[in-house]
């Protein structure tokens, strides 16, 4: 697996076993049970894709995410709702006992004249009638009506819409954002747990070479060829190894539990495991470049495609759109509304008599601010404000974009140039040790050059493992920078 990166020869175990092929090596770290097999042919970007489909399903930020679009959504659909007509049902039943009256002399008034008349003409024809009291509380009393009220003319309604939609669209980008930023992070800390499991794999190896190194150092040690000291060494060597390996195994438990966290799963449950070698570098590159349909991958054809693309670009570009909508709203201040109002019901002591105090009241409504000690004005100014700095951000936004992708295709082009260098670094280590190993076994040279051997493999093997990963790592960094993340190359 990862085929230089696990050439070590084991000194006196090459020679014991020299049919074994000294670049083919297995590990310890499956045996951990922090793995699972990985399907039949397939590939690293496959294994990948798996996992960030796996996240995109059951992420809860983008869960949270999804709900605050239902939000804006929700928002949209009650703007819309102010265009149409609205219509109220509103009933009241009163019972009243007391309450102020008005003493009406109506008898005072009348009583003399109807006695002067009476006496005129002889006759009782007007009897005498009794004061008025007049209560101002009735009884019983009823007041029903239905009440369709219609705008004709409400600027704000307009600019309400506008603004809400542009929320919805700025939800929509910004939900799409983050799915890239998880695709992103889903892969680099996929590609963190294999290049940390790699790392467990050579240190594993390297602590069976320097357990062998003591082994030998021991027996030479009884046999008087060597000093004891040389014993210490190699055993500090050992020690040096396993507290490095115990590193290594802290870090493949912490990737583990990052891509886990991100696809929601239980922090201990297994990876699947795929096979990295260096051409998988190239044609995961070649199949960016396809998709980016820029096949020299040119830095500023890249860039123009990553501001086309970026969610997060079109999430400012709608937060601008709400701005102007904002500055419109407060506009709409300074102008007048205009709605229809019908009303229908009846009134009376009760319901029986409901045709009798039946109604239809038709009315135009105008309503419009004269003054609002400048609140208005000041609403105007803050939307103006809002969109310079809206504009500000955009502008910001667009140049880290395009610094992001210089970034990403820098470091893929370095760590793309530099493979074939690691790889030929631990092809001359392997091959300077398995020397040194053989030296040893002879006398020939001490113990500080053939630790120094080793070290110089292990670290040859390391900054390879290291490499590759780095090159993988651009590459999703440089595809989320154009914003292909979230979407699996066709």
């Amino acid at each position: 697996m990862f085929g230089l990166l696990f050439a070590l020869p084991l000194a006196r175990a090459t020679e014991a076993a020299p049919d074994k092929d000294p670049r083919a090596f297995s590990g310890t770290a499956a045996a951990q049970g922090r793995a699972t097999a990985t399907p039949a042919g397939a590939t690293v970007d496959e294994v990948v894709e798996s996992l960030v489909a796996e996240a995109l399903g059951a992420n809860l930020e983008l869960e949270a995410s999804n709900a605050v679009v239902a939000r804006r959504l929700a928002a949209l659909d009650e703007a819309r709702a102010r265009y149409y007509p609205a219509l109220d049902l509103a009933a009241r039943y009163s019972r009243a006992d007391g309450g102020r009256t008005i003493q009406f002399p109506v008898g005072d008034l009348l009583n003399p004249v109807y006695a002067t008349l009476n006496q005129l003409t002889g006759q009782s024809r007007f009897p005498a009638i009794a004061n008025e009291e007049i209560e101002f509380l009735r009884p019983r009393e009823q007041d029903t009506k239905v009440t369709l009220t219609q705008p004709l003319y409400d600027a704000r309604l307009g600019a309400g819409y506008d603004a809400a939609r542009a929320e919805r669209d700025a939800g929509y980008a910004a939900r799409e954002a983050l799915r890239g930023r998880l695709a992103r992070d889903v892969r680099q800390g996929y590609y963190r747990w294999l290049q940390a499991r790699a790392q467990t794999e050579i240190l594993d190896a390297t602590l069976e070479l320097a357990r062998e190194n003591l082994r030998v150092n021991e027996s030479l040690f009884r046999n008087g060829r060597i000093t004891r000291d040389l014993v210490f060494r190699a055993e500090a060597d050992v020690l040096e190894v396993e507290q490095s390996r115990l590193a290594a195994g802290n870090g493949v438990r912490l990737a583990q539990s990052y891509v886990n966290l991100l696809r929601h799963a239980p922090f201990d449950r297994a990876l699947p495991v795929a096979t990295v070698v260096d051409p998988d570098v190239a044609r995961l590159r070649d199949a960016l470049a396809a998709r980016a349909r820029e096949p020299s991958l040119a830095l500023a054809r890249l860039q123009d495609v990553a501001v086309e693309r970026r969610a997060e670009l079109r999430q400012l570009d709608a937060a601008g759109e709400g701005a102007r909508a904002a500055e419109r709203l407060a506009r709409s201040a300074f102008r007048p509304q205009l709605a229809l109002a019908v009303d229908a019901g009846s009134q009376g002591a009760g319901y029986g008599g409901f045709e009798d105090g039946s109604y239809v009241l038709a009315s135009v409504v105008l309503r419009f601010n004269l003054f609002a000690g400048g609140g208005d004005r000041a609403r105007v100014r803050g939307a103006r404000a809002l969109q310079g700095e809206v504009r500000a951000n955009r502008a910001f936004a667009e140049q880290r974009v395009r610094l992001e992708v210089q970034d990403a295709l820098s470091n893929l082009e370095v760590a793309q140039a530099s493979l074939d260098t690691a790889a030929k670094r631990v092809e001359a280590a392997s091959g300077a040790f398995r020397i040194a190993s053989r030296k040893r076994d002879l006398g020939q040279i001490n113990q500080a050059e053939y630790v120094d051997a080793r070290r110089v493999l292990t670290d040859s093997q390391l900054n390879l493992n290291v490499t590759r990963f780095e090159a993988l790592d651009a590459l999703a960094q440089l595809e989320y920078a154009l914003g292909y993340a979230d979407r699996p190359a066709p």
